[in-house]
């Protein structure tokens, strides 16, 4: 019984004689077992470790009790379930035979009678499951067992009882009930009601793939897969196989409608539809076949009118109309805010009258609502210890929106219940909202793609774009501006603030197109429109300071030179009132330095002073000790951007090792001191390189379009592991053979920070950027498991964790409510986090950066974090 725990052996011996594991899944392992009393074969599922400390294993039980009575020829029954070893199983019958994945991997695509029978089928046992109150929620060719040559869907029900038992903590595992090829528009943005037209679309997806050879959408990333689910098309099937009827073809391009209410009412229709050929014709406005969705159908009749309206803007970007009126200039200046921490984000009311801003720290933050005149800050919401942000208001200023819990949600400007707009997205979060002119529509960004949720509540993608962030309308809802690339600067967070490159990009709200306006040279952020919609103000760092720049803009596109506002400002975003008079900013200021302090022998510890490290007004992100204690490395802007530096402890000369004109970042040291591996724009998006120190030349790693970022060394020198910085992360692993860098190979494709284990087995990493968890998986295979999470008393943050030298403990930060930072440590095989360090807030504050754990001390940058509101009378030049 290879590969088969033998807790499990013996604690289910009494009922059942598990003989081999069949395989694993996404949330449970399966084995082939005989049912002692019934002399039958039986799969058993055990549901991941991890999944189960989330959702509770008791409870993941009584749930799944809804579905225990479901009676149907086409569905595998549930026959029994129990818990063990703290998990929770259940047990199916044993079907002789292949899944629907199995025969589609062998002949890719089947015959066009087998594929529409197999979907009527799967179709049919939906349908009895809808009329019982019961979504599946995860159809796909895996879900289904082909038997005497028909069609069993499996684990019906399991989704809905583990989407019912874990509910918003089911993100902090990592994963996602669906799976994004068959994942519906409304289940991939996390809709909180899914309905059993979601069934219908994955149903319609999974017959595309056994007609077609391939599913509907599929991209190198789940983040590219979802994107294309909610911004495009699905490709017409005639074209690729002449000999579907077009009714068939019809039929299923009609269950992949974006909108619910656009598909099949019910799975019978669909079947009826598929059979029959009888598909009513939904008014979904989908363009014809073979256009893009972005593209509207003109008639004939209106392309003058079409071709006037173009003439007309091409005449007046050319200066064939009236000019633009001139950039603004500053007079008086008022400071808004002058409380403790930070004030940030700040967004000025239409009348420019109140800021709206979000105050507090990385670990705690609110939105505030305060006059520009006077007074105190209001809270916007009752107490709450999440980390709310980016507060846009309505445009009649009744209402403000805000960022929380990775959603959004709005709020009275005067205080009040807060009441959700966008769900947070299943696999990432949102990032960016702004409401339309109009005050009913939004638009927001989260990963890669921006989308426009209208007045009621239907949202559609219209646009891919690399990390959008800080959008705002043109006054005429034509356009939306964005700044891309870097949407951490403006997230609170571990690297909030940070000044990595970024562009500034129009994109066009009817098709999706967009043109950038700016480079992507240096930081540009923060945009927004001038009250007549021919100028966009924006942050920017190519001159040094953060500074307001001004870009006429014409036709979704820059017409003339770059104009520079301010000088030596220092803001970090602006808001400009609706009437163009009053401009808001934060004068955000960040210094940090490295600090060490002993790890202590004894904990808790209440650190109030440390060992100072490096000097200067600069900002050191991460930090790393050599591992005999001797050298200390950094990053720090000190030479205008970010470069790598290494220092003799405890007080030599600071040495410069990059000086590139792009920023590098994050060094991390080889075990044996020789080389250190840090991640860098140079090559154009993030990636990893390995410096040699005794002068030989810089090795690439990555290629990729992905994000690849934060290495970290294995204990033998021989492999580096690595993050992708977008979306919902990613674990990679490069390895060097003979001397030779091979091929990335992507262990997960979610989480943060991967460190190695001291004996090179496992690895740590945190499920998010900000607020999360922290956990272990082995370097090879097998399951990640959950260490600590913020839902307990604790405060866990999913940042930077790191091994203790023995590696049976990982050392995690966190916040304690107060504003002060704290350590944990964590036992790895299980266990209450233990308080380490708590640092006072008066005098240390490493909330911020990396940090790590070296020849018995504790290194990390103490940050100093200043930023205050201003709002600045606008005059015309």
């Amino acid at each position: 019984m290879s590969g088969v725990p033998e807790l499990l052996v013996s604690a289910l011996a009494d009922r059942y004689r598990i003989e081999r594991e069949l395989g694993q899944g996404g949330m449970a392992t399966v084995y082939l077992a005989q049912d002692v009393r019934h002399d039958r074969k039986v799969a058993i599922k055990v549901l991941r470790p991890e999944l189960a400390a989330v959702i509770g294993a008791e409870r993941f039980l009584r749930e799944i009790k809804t579905i225990a009575n479901l009676q149907h020829p086409h569905i595998l029954g549930l026959i029994d379930s129990g818990e063990v070893n703290g998990t929770a199983y259940y047990v199916m019958p044993y079907v002789e035979g292949e899944s629907l994945r199995d025969r589609l991997n062998r002949e890719k695509q089947l015959p066009i009678s087998d594929a529409v029978r197999f979907a009527t089928e799967v179709a049919s046992a939906l349908d009895y499951a809808h009329r019982h109150g019961v979504i599946h929620r995860d159809i796909k060719p895996e879900n289904v067992m082909l038997h005497d040559g028909s069609a069993l869907v499996t684990d019906f029900g399991i989704a809905l009882a583990v989407s019912s038992a874990s509910g918003s903590r089911m993100t902090e595992t990592g994963m996602s009930l669906g799976t994004p090829h068959y994942m519906s528009p409304e289940q991939a943005m996390g809709e909180r009601e899914i309905t059993a037209r979601s069934d219908v679309y994955a149903l319609g997806a999974m017959t595309y793939e056994m007609l077609s050879g391939e599913p509907p959408f599929s991209g190198p990333t789940a983040q590219a897969i979802v994107a294309k689910v909610l911004t495009e098309e699905p490709r017409p099937l005639v074209p690729k196989r002449h000999s579907i009827p077009p009714e068939v073809e019809e039929a299923v391009l009609t269950a992949l409608e974006k909108l619910p209410a656009d598909r099949f009412g019910s799975a019978a229709e669909f079947a009826t539809a598929l059979k029959d050929g009888k598909t009513e014709r939904r008014k979904s406005g989908r363009p014809p076949r073979g256009t893009s969705s972005f593209l509207p159908s003109f008639r004939p009749s209106v392309v003058a009118v079409v071709l006037a309206l173009l003439l007309t803007a091409f005449l007046l970007g050319r200066g064939g109309g009236a000019a633009p009126a001139v950039p603004l200039s500053f007079g008086q200046s008022i400071k808004v805010t002058w409380d403790p921490g930070i004030e940030v984000l700040p967004a000025i009311s239409p009348d420019g009258k109140t800021v709206a801003y979000a105050g507090g720290n990385s670990t705690r933050m609110r939105i505030f609502v305060r006059p520009v005149s006077g007074g105190r800050g209001i809270a916007l919401t009752d107490d709450t210890s999440q980390v709310q942000s980016s507060p846009r208001w309505s445009p009649d200023g009744s209402r403000v929106l805000f960022l929380e819990r990775g959603g959004v949600f709005s709020a009275p400007a005067s205080g009040g219940v807060e009441t959700p707009e966008v769900p947070a997205g299943r696999l990432i979060p949102v990032i960016s909202a702004a409401w339309a002119p109009d005050g009913k529509s939004i638009g927001y960004a989260t990963g890669d793609s921006l989308f426009i949720r209208d007045a009621q509540n239907n949202s559609r993608g219209i646009a891919r774009l690399f990390e959008p962030g800080a959008c705002a309308w043109s006054p005429d809802a034509q356009y939306i501006a964005c700044s891309s690339g870097n949407a951490i600067s403006l997230t609170p967070g571990a690297v909030f603030g940070n000044v990595s490159p970024s562009k500034v990009v129009i994109v066009r709200v009817n098709d999706g197109t967009f043109r950038p306006i700016t480079d992507s040279l240096s930081l540009n952020q923060s945009p927004v429109w001038s009250p007549d919609g021919h100028w966009i103000y924006f942050v920017s760092n190519r001159y040094g300071p953060r500074d307001i720049f001004a870009q006429a803009v014409s036709g979704g596109k820059a017409a003339g030179p770059l104009v520079r506002l301010t000088t030596g400002l220092n803001a970090h975003t602006i808001s400009l009132s609706a009437d163009g008079k009053r401009l808001a900013y934060a004068d955000i200021a960040i210094e940090s330095n490295a600090k060490a302090i002993p790890l202590p022998s004894h904990p808790p510890l209440i650190a109030t002073s440390a060992t100072q490290l490096t000097t200067g007004a600069q900002v050191v992100e991460a930090v790393d000790m050599s591992p005999d204690g001797r050298w200390l490395f950094y990053d720090s802007d000190l030479g205008g951007n970010m470069d790598l530096y290494r220092m003799a402890l405890p007080h030599g000369t600071p040495e410069r090792l990059t000086n590139d004109p792009s920023d590098d970042f994050w060094p991390d040291i080889s075990p044996d001191g020789k080389e250190v591996a840090f991640h860098s724009w140079r090559g154009g998006s993030r990636d990893i390189y390995v410096m040699p120190l005794d002068g030989g030349p810089t090795q690439r790693l990555t290629t990729s379009p992905r994000q690849e970022a934060l290495a970290s060394w294995s204990a033998d020198g021989t492999r580096i592991v690595f993050s992708d910085f977008g979306g919902r992360g990613g674990i990679g692993i490069v390895s060097r053979v003979n001397g030779v860098w091979q091929q990335p190979v992507w262990r997960l494709d979610w989480g943060f920070f991967p460190r190695w284990s001291p004996d090179g087995k496992s690895l740590n990493f945190s499920s998010r950027l900000s607020l999360g968890s922290v956990w272990t998986v082995p370097v090879d295979s097998g399951p990640p498991r959950l260490i600590a999470d913020s839902t307990g008393p604790h405060g866990v943050v999913g940042d930077p964790a790191r091994w203790s030298a023995d590696g049976r403990l990982v050392y995690v930060r966190g916040g304690d409510g107060a504003g002060n930072t704290v350590l944990w440590s964590v036992p790895v095989s299980g266990g209450e986090p233990r308080l380490l360090v708590r640092f006072d807030g008066r005098s240390l504050n490493p909330s911020r950066g990396g940090w790590g754990v070296r020849a018995n001390q504790l290194v990390f940058t103490n940050v100093d974090q200043r930023s205050d509101v201003w709002v600045m009378e606008v005059v015309k030049r």
